[in-house]
């Protein structure tokens, strides 16, 4: 095993609950939606569109993830 699996499992861990949990809201609110038209888009998606965008949580977590890692070397090198 090397020292990529416990970091990468906890990666793929948090992205999976976050997905998850979207996917359900999402289909929730699909099930109780009252019309075939669509609905309104909420104030909270359209003040903070950008953050409840997946892709940015998975780039926000790769970051973090890489800081860890740089961290992680840097101080092993004893500078």
């Amino acid at each position: 095993m090397g020292m990529w699996l416990i970091p990468a499992l906890i990666a793929i861990t948090i992205i999976s609950v976050i997905s998850f949990v979207s996917t359900l809201r999402i289909a929730k609110m699909t099930t109780e939606r009252k019309s075939e038209k669509d609905t309104p888009i909420s104030e909270t998606v359209e003040e903070y569109a950008t953050m409840l965008n997946p892709i940015v949580w998975v780039y926000a977590i790769f970051l973090l993830f890489l800081g860890i890692v740089i961290f992680y070397y840097w101080s092993q090198a004893g500078y």
